[in-house]
């Protein structure tokens, strides 16, 4: 039904194949999906008449084993495209949380979120590489190896101490309390990458929670909205150097509508 040709036309219900993520997608779901942070896919002009049609600007390639990996695209930064298919690589058949959809896509929309900060390459090329130490196999000097000492510090300052010895329900407090308490002292390209990933995970949560409510807090190691809220907010307040970007403005909007604006007084 889904096939991999250069154009990729949405079914009735919305589906479509995201080649950059090698899965099929549903637009009508506001899921993150192509048009809106994959560089590798450029929007139709019938997408914004509500046609769902999306255009493919490459040819696909395929490690030797077989694994889906981020595709060279024209005009891409090769330095970029290096860090997209090493992280395609380590995330493979990783999927966001309670869905699924490939979690290529939330890296991909850090990235394009990161991108209305910097055009700095190698904040880019961590941006891409940010969860590869949390959540998958790579080391930092895997990531020192590959990409240079400068991306691997950017990484290495926004990786949690997951503290894998004990369940995340427990430990999630404690971690998210670590992070507001070293933010301010996190390097300047950290913070970066850091609102970016904010951004979009704040994103992919009100995407969801338009369509299921308040049902996604579910899913999560921790259910307790007003916490979730609080985490969002104090990160977003650690940040305040970055209050008149684009990516904040956008980060506070999500925030207000998923958790409600912050009463004057507080």
């Amino acid at each position: 039904m889904y096939n991999k040709e250069h154009l990729v036309r949405a079914d009735a219900q919305g589906n479509f194949y995201c080649r950059a993520v090698d899965a099929v997608l549903n637009w009508q779901k506001n899921q993150q999906v192509c048009g809106i942070g994959c560089p590798c896919f450029v929007m139709a002009d019938t997408v914004a008449r509500g046609h769902g049609c999306f255009v493919c600007q490459y040819e696909g390639e395929r490690s030797d084993e077989g694994s889906p990996l981020f595709p060279s695209v024209h005009g891409l930064d090769e330095r970029l495209a290096k860090a997209y298919r090493y992280a395609a690589n380590a995330h493979q058949g990783q999927l966001r949380k309670g869905t699924d959809i490939p979690y290529l896509t939330h890296i991909i929309t850090t990235v394009n979120y990161c991108m209305e900060l910097t055009d700095d390459v190698e904040v880019l090329q961590a941006a891409i590489l940010h969860d590869t130490v949390e959540d998958t196999a790579v080391t930092l000097e895997d990531l020192r190896r590959e990409f240079g000492a400068r991306v691997a510090r950017i990484v290495e300052a926004d990786t949690e101490d997951k503290r894998r010895d004990r369940p995340a329900s427990e430990t999630w407090e404690i971690r998210k309390r670590e992070t507001v308490l070293h933010l301010a002292d996190k390097p300047y390209e950290a913070k970066l990458v850091l609102l970016a990933d904010k951004t979009a995970n704040a994103e992919s949560l009100f995407r969801e929670w338009e369509q299921v409510g308040d049902a996604v807090w579910d899913k999560f190691n921790m259910r307790d909205k007003n916490k979730q809220g609080w985490y969002f907010r104090s990160v977003a307040d650690c940040l305040s150097e970055f209050s008149d970007t684009s990516v904040m403005k956008q980060l506070m909007e999500y925030i207000d509508r998923l958790f409600g604006k912050k009463a004057e007084d507080e």
